[in-house]
């Protein structure tokens, strides 16, 4: 494994798989990692955190880095590069290419996090062009991120084929996310409310067809006084908007807080019309 810090002349002659990551890896990245080696392609994982998709400064400060141990993990995985560019290289001192995510980004999680998705659209842009690869691949767990970065990439005839990474999630069903490892053993037990949300809610829904009773009845099945649920929403999985009677691939989105740790989920599913 090569460490870089800019990208070269000589890997934009290669054919270019590209992982990009805000680093304190977990087992959801490594399995990006082994998606990425069905290609024939040079494995490329960044390490960078994006101060422009925070719009807390605390939680950019708090948020969990340990390069070390994120090195260690990716020299045993045997990727290629691991590229690790500082904020003047990847933004220069008068960057001004903003990306604006649109009105889809202003909703859910954009609405709780004002310009985060600006923020994430802008990154994962400048590193595409830094990086120029081939292929590129996003989890599932951040589905409005990757909802939005699957726009942007059609809208803008971009020449790069995004994959999807399935959530990764741990004995008790929560999803893997760099922010679990800021919670004690009872936060990470109050964090597994989140996925019981997402099932309570798509049983309901299944069952009643009725979108707000079903959202109503989950939250009240399933209150727990360590969690706290910001928004819990049903929706159109292709378009990220409210359900109609076309939908046929639905999407549940929840987010909330455990001992003041910000965490998401969602699952998907088909609707028979």
């Amino acid at each position: 494994m090569k460490h870089i810090k800019q990208i070269t002349n000589e890997m934009l002659q290669e054919k270019l798989f590209f992982i990009p990551t805000m680093g304190s890896l977990h087992r959801g990245h490594l399995s990006l990692i082994e998606n990425a080696k069905q290609f024939e392609l040079k494995i490329v994982v960044s390490i960078f955190v994006n101060p422009k998709q925070f719009n807390d400064s605390n939680d950019f400060k708090k948020y969990p880095r340990d390069i070390e141990k994120d090195f260690d993990i990716l020299n045993n995985s045997k990727i290629d590069y691991l590229f690790t560019p500082d904020k003047e290289y990847v933004y220069g001192q008068n960057f001004k290419n903003i990306i604006h995510s649109g009105s889809i980004g202003k909703k859910y999680e954009g609405k709780s996090r004002p310009g985060h998705f600006d923020g994430v659209l802008t990154v994962v842009n400048r590193l595409f062009e830094l990086v120029q690869p081939r292929k590129a691949i996003f989890g599932k767990k951040d589905a409005q991120q990757l909802f939005l970065i699957k726009q942007y990439v059609g809208k803008n005839n971009l020449d790069i084929e995004l994959l999807e990474g399935d959530i990764i999630r741990d004995s008790n069903g929560l999803a893997l996310s760099s922010r679990n490892q800021l919670l004690s053993d009872q936060g990470l037990v109050a964090a597994t409310g989140l996925k019981r949300h997402l099932d309570t809610l798509k049983e309901e829904y299944l069952q009643t067809r009725d979108v707000n009773q079903s959202i109503n009845y989950a939250l009240e099945q399933n209150k727990d006084r360590n969690l706290t649920v910001d928004y819990l929403h049903i929706l159109d999985k292709n378009t990220f908007s409210k359900l109609t009677e076309e939908t046929t691939n639905a999407i549940i989105i929840i987010a909330g807080y455990v001992e003041g740790i910000r965490l998401i989920d969602n699952i998907d599913f088909r609707v028979e019309i």
